[in-house]
């Protein structure tokens, strides 16, 4: 077994708090300890001290380093109980260990075995002796500055560790976070990765202020900690996202857990200040069976999002996130090829005036062409929404509309979004247009769809009412499905409701659509605004529309989309 020996030189009390560090001396002969001892023993170190360990071969070293982690200098003899013992203590010391900080010393007496440039070229050493050049000058001069060396090495490794700590942790909630998730995963295989977000945080701190928002993230943190780190290592990714990343492969039950991580959430309360509730959570799941798993879990939550608040999803293939990503990796170079190659075509519908059956204007419809086929608007506006297109195409749209309303003096209508409304560019464009073909304003007017969250924004509620000062209409587009369009007609200068087509194509059978139909005349009546019924499929339809007094029509009967010329 290995003798532990002492450094008898001590340093006065004034100077008890200095660090102490451990040095190796690892030599089969006994005498060489010896005299290193006494060296040692007499030499004086003002600002650390000395704890000597002694091992007579390299096995015993190895038990000293297993034992004793923070070793800052070891001296090692070359040939012990095998002509290379020191030098495969060395390769063991720094591959099998990963000990990079400990300074290495190789002390030997048969030098010309072990030509000095050969050893240093092929081990990881920090100086090559020969016994009999370490006089005790030099041996003070060998230790001061190999543990110098190691406590630079030492400070280097703890600023290192924080920064790290740093970076891979939230400072909120002391969780691990994303950047700690995603390199754990590089490690990882056949483990299950689990999204959890929180519903409606925003409103939390809109309603609450942030101070109450940071304290329900704590108190989630605290929980996700106390209940499932023993199964889970719970991760803070950002804001109100965090993560659970199972600690064993292959869970057979893993969608029972989530049932019950959900509903166990969805049971604790927050109390703090004046907020006293239970959160619900959004959930996405992918399991490590390949790579990217944390992208696959978050299109499963993106998934989960879409379908409705407090729902959990399972990443597949056939997730419809993951079709609109390919479809949008399908069309979009498409449309971009189309818009700089003039390949968008407008089409025209007609809207009839169902009293004398004049044409009252025309709605203009996007088509593309691509290999000598024309694509309708379902096959490619989704891809160009996703692909940040849909404003150039509205762009297009619109000065279709000036071009055509300028040379023929007809009315027409364009189709128009949110995030047309969000682009600083939309007025100067609209205004330019108009110059640009000296157009008539009034001869045109912009459907707005009818999920529209206009009301919601004081900027761009002022942009709808400065582009209706310039004479244009606006319309609201597929009138009847959600509430918000009531609170359009409200804050918005509206003058046309389009009554959504699900509610006339089978309005002859269908007794619910005909009271809502006619709960939208009404609303209309008192507001003073017009109605237009879309899909008008045929004469059956026609007629009923007709005999309800709606006062104007478009659909495949009374003349289907033309392109314009």
């Amino acid at each position: 077994m290995a003798n532990i020996n002492f450094a008898k030189k001590t340093i006065d009390n004034s100077t008890d708090n200095i660090p102490v560090h451990k040095i190796l001396i690892v030599d089969d002969d006994q005498s060489i300890h010896d005299v290193t001892d006494i060296a040692i023993n007499a030499m004086e170190f003002l600002d650390f001290k000395l704890q000597i360990f002694s091992a007579f071969s390299a096995k015993e070293a190895k038990e000293i380093l297993h034992n004793e982690k923070d070793i800052a200098l070891a001296l090692i003899d070359v040939v012990m109980e095998t002509p290379e013992a020191g030098l495969d203590l060395v390769q063991y010391i720094r591959h099998d260990l990963k000990n990079k900080t400990i300074r290495l010393i190789i002390r030997t007496g048969q030098a010309n075995d072990f030509p000095q440039m050969q050893v240093i070229q092929h081990y990881d050493i920090n100086d090559f002796k020969e016994k009999t050049e370490l006089t005790i000058e030099r041996l003070f001069t060998t230790i001061r500055s190999s543990v110098k060396q190691y406590e630079q090495l030492l400070e280097l490794q703890n600023k290192f560790e924080d920064t790290y700590k740093q970076l891979t942790t939230n400072a909120l909630t002391m969780l691990p976070n994303r950047i700690k998730l995603i390199e754990d995963f590089s490690n990882q295989s056949n483990h299950t990765l689990i999204l959890l977000d929180i519903v409606g945080f925003s409103g939390i701190n809109d309603a609450n202020g942030y101070v109450v928002g940071d304290f329900v993230l704590k108190e989630l943190a605290g929980f996700l900690s106390s209940m499932y780190s023993r199964d889970f290592k719970v991760y803070h990714l950002n804001n109100d996202l965090f993560a659970l990343v199972t600690l064993e492969e292959n869970l057979d039950n893993i969608i029972e857990i989530v049932e019950n991580i959900k509903k166990d959430i969805s049971q604790l309360h927050i109390v703090t200040n004046n907020f006293n509730k239970t959160i619900q959570t959004t959930i996405g799941v992918a399991h490590q069976t390949d790579t990217d798993i944390v992208r696959k879990a978050e299109l499963a939550l993106k998934e989960a999002r879409s379908t409705g608040k407090n729902q959990i999803k399972y990443y597949s293939s056939d997730l419809k996130i993951i079709q609109q990503i390919s479809n949008t990796n399908k069309w979009a170079p498409i449309i971009q090829h189309a818009l700089e190659h003039d390949e968008l075509i407008s089409y025209a519908q007609p809207i009839h005036n169902t009293k004398d059956n004049t044409i009252d204007k025309y709605e203009l419809l996007v088509r593309l062409k691509h290999k000598e086929t024309i694509y309708a608007p379902l096959d490619f506006l989704p891809a160009a929404e996703h692909s940040g297109n849909l404003y150039n195409i509205f762009k297009f749209m619109f000065k279709e509309g000036c071009r055509l309303s300028s040379r023929t003096g007809n009315r027409y209508s364009i189709n128009i979004g949110d995030s047309d409304f969000n682009n600083e560019g939309l007025l100067p464009y609209i205004e330019s247009t108009l110059r640009e073909y000296n157009v008539d304003p009034t001869l045109l007017s912009l459907e707005v769809l009818e999920y529209n969250a206009i009301t919601r924004s004081k900027e761009m509620k002022e942009k709808v009412m400065k582009i209706h000062t310039l004479g244009i209409e606006f319309v609201v587009d597929d009138f009847g499905v959600q509430c918000s369009n009531f609170a359009q007609t409200e804050f918005l200068p509206i003058t046309t409701l389009k009554i959504d087509g699900s509610f006339i194509k089978n309005l002859p059978e269908s007794r619910d659509s005909q009271i809502v139909v006619k709960t939208i005349q009404t609303f209309a009546r008192e507001k003073g605004l017009k109605l237009v019924a879309e899909f008008v499929c045929d004469e059956k339809v026609y007629n009923k529309v007709k005999e309800l007094g709606i006062e104007f029509v478009q659909g495949y009967y009374l003349g289907e989309p033309i392109a314009t010329t």
